[in-house]
């Protein structure tokens, strides 16, 4: 309940205040595009989009199916209402779920600046963090049971994080590695493949065109850029609380250098534990991937913050441990009393 509470004394200014970013309009234009189908009845036109071709469509069509919720077509603010509230709306779902597996790391996420941001804004990222984030702990809670429903869970929820951002569905392959039994490896990658083929409508009618659709456009979208950046930016994106000098009367200050040192630590420190191990994989697939990619934008950082303050929680936890060691009973009979 602590985290919750600040994750919306920072995402409620946050929402109401923040500026149309650069790629908002993009997604609302796309959005409407699907919108737009859906009213008219013409299915064709969800399954094969003509706008925002790089990207998959779940996030596209839910804020879509938002906006048809309200009737005639809704103007330009009420659009932006509409997708932001979805994506707070996962934001806060992810930090709750965070804060379920160890409080101090709900916090840690819910005081986190470029969660703050990009999890209010009408981007592809809130959501997707939020279904990878499910994947990811179900995945790893029930890896010795793969015959269960959770477990089939699991599978379906990283299946709709490759449906809504590809970039969010990498830390899938760390659980993959996880699984114990090539059976259930086998299990997890099939259920993910079908709901992702399910769940991203564009990939419906002819699924592997449109993947080498999607990889080329990207690529294209890479070579054309006329700004360079750095192998280390994402990195930099996730420590050091660039949106309070992006927007500091939104963030006035921010605990992001802190809880990325702490993280770090925490996770370093328990590499020893297949836990520790688990969030270091969750970490670095992605993270790889960024450094090696050419475009490395502030919002691709997302996919680092959960696991990132996740490691929070062990390093916590060994704080208490060593507190107790220290200042716990030394079993000596108490002082009498004179």
């Amino acid at each position: 309940m602590a985290a919750l509470l600040a994750a919306l004394m920072v995402r409620v200014p946050a929402i109401t205040s923040l500026p149309m970013d650069s790629d908002e309009p993009i997604y609302l234009a796309a959005s409407s595009e699907m919108a737009q189908a859906v009213r008219d009845g013409q299915w064709s036109r969800v399954f094969s989009p003509t706008l925002n071709v790089e990207h998959p469509s779940l996030v596209k069509l839910l804020y879509g199916l938002g906006q048809v919720a309200q009737g005639a077509e809704p103007d330009l603010v009420s659009r932006l209402a509409i997708a932001r509230s979805m994506s707070m709306a996962a934001s806060l779902g992810t930090v709750a779920l965070v804060a379920w597996i160890h409080p101090v790391a709900g916090l840690a996420l819910a005081t986190h600046t470029l969660h703050s941001k990009y999890g209010v804004q009408a981007y592809l990222d809130g959501l997707p963090v939020l279904w990878m984030a499910l994947a990811m702990m179900l995945g790893w809670r029930h890896r010795e049971n793969v015959d269960g429903k959770r477990f089939l869970l699991a599978g379906a929820c990283w299946g709709a994080a490759l449906a809504g951002k590809w970039l969010h569905g990498l830390p899938g392959l760390a659980l993959w590695v996880a699984v114990p039994s090539w059976r259930g490896r086998l299990r997890l990658g099939s259920i993910a493949v079908v709901s992702w083929w399910i769940l991203d409508p564009s990939m419906m009618l002819n699924p592997l065109s449109r993947f080498f659709e999607m990889l080329s456009a990207h690529q294209h979208y890479a070579d054309t850029l006329s700004k360079e950046t750095h192998m280390l930016d994402p990195i930099l994106f996730l420590a050091s609380g660039v949106p309070t000098q992006w927007h500091p009367e939104v963030f006035p200050f921010s605990l992001d250098p802190v809880w990325f040192g702490v993280g770090m630590l925490g996770i370093g420190l328990n590499l020893r534990t297949p836990y520790g191990r688990f969030l270091a994989a969750w970490m670095a697939v992605p993270l790889i991937v960024l450094m090696a990619w050419e475009t490395r934008w502030p919002q691709h950082a997302m996919v680092l913050v959960v696991p990132l303050c996740l490691g929070v929680g062990p390093f916590f936890d060994g704080l208490l441990s060593r507190a107790n060691l220290r200042f716990g009973p030394t079993g000596l009979p108490p002082p009498t009393s004179e």
